[in-house]
């Protein structure tokens, strides 16, 4: 398995505090797109989604088929304790490549 592919190279990364990547919001282009989309019933996952602020952003627009996903829990843990209301089910701790949908 690769690496970066790893759940203990990623949650020892969130747990080092060492998440270079995350912007601390959604990012412009994403968010400028999830507003043109009409029809919020559309299933969306948001692969690799770390601290999960497209997702946020995207269920608080009206999106009731989004789906978080990450191979590390801790982002996950501390988006459902910033999200508490968001549906269990809609949260995936797996590794993306082994996503069955």
């Amino acid at each position: 398995m690769y690496t970066h592919f790893n759940e203990n190279f990623w949650t020892s990364r969130y747990l080092q505090g060492r998440t270079e990547w995350d912007t601390g919001s959604i990012t412009i282009p994403i968010k400028q797109y999830l507003d043109q989309i009409p029809n919020k019933k559309v299933n969306i996952l948001i692969p690799g989604a770390g601290n999960g602020h497209e997702v946020a952003y995207s269920h608080e627009i009206g999106f009731k088929n989004v789906h978080i996903l990450d191979i590390s829990p801790i982002p996950l843990k501390a988006f459902l304790n910033h999200f508490p209301e968001f549906p269990k089910n809609h949260v995936h701790q797996e590794d993306f490549f082994q996503h069955k949908g």
